[in-house]
């Protein structure tokens, strides 16, 4: 298979969750800011937690360990312990400058949306597999 041939596969993906997102609010009468982070599963393993008080609980749970991960690391380097692997190194610090920022904005995006939910007298009704639409 070419790459032509398989560039319109992956731009079809492009976007999968943010549509979702349109279309389940859209369903419930929502807008977009009301409705917050996906809350569905489809293209998921396990359900996933994405109500406020769910991603407040991973965003401090990821943040706790990232910053053990730190400690530790500057204490294995300070200490000499072993031969210091800067591949590892640069590639832990991404992933803690990526996972953490994005954790706490999911959070902060869905307690929003919580509050516009509440302040409109809205509720939302979880999507299951048979009322999310697949692209």
């Amino acid at each position: 298979m070419s790459q032509r041939e398989d560039q319109p596969h992956r731009g079809r993906k492009r976007g999968f969750y943010a549509r979702q997102v349109e279309a389940d609010a859209q369903r419930q009468g929502l807008t977009v800011e009301e409705y917050g982070v996906y809350k569905g599963d489809v293209g998921s393993a396990v359900k996933p937690i994405n109500s406020s008080g769910g991603l407040l609980f991973l965003s401090i749970l990821v943040t706790i360990c990232m910053g053990a991960a730190i400690v530790f690391t500057v204490i294995g380097i300070a200490a000499g312990i072993q031969e210091v692997n800067w591949v590892v190194v640069a590639l832990g610090a991404l992933l803690i400058v990526w996972l953490v920022p994005t954790m706490w904005a999911y959070y902060f995006k869905e307690r929003k949306a919580s509050r516009l939910r509440k302040q409109n007298g809205k509720t939302i009704e979880l999507p299951t597999r048979r009322n999310s639409s697949r692209d």
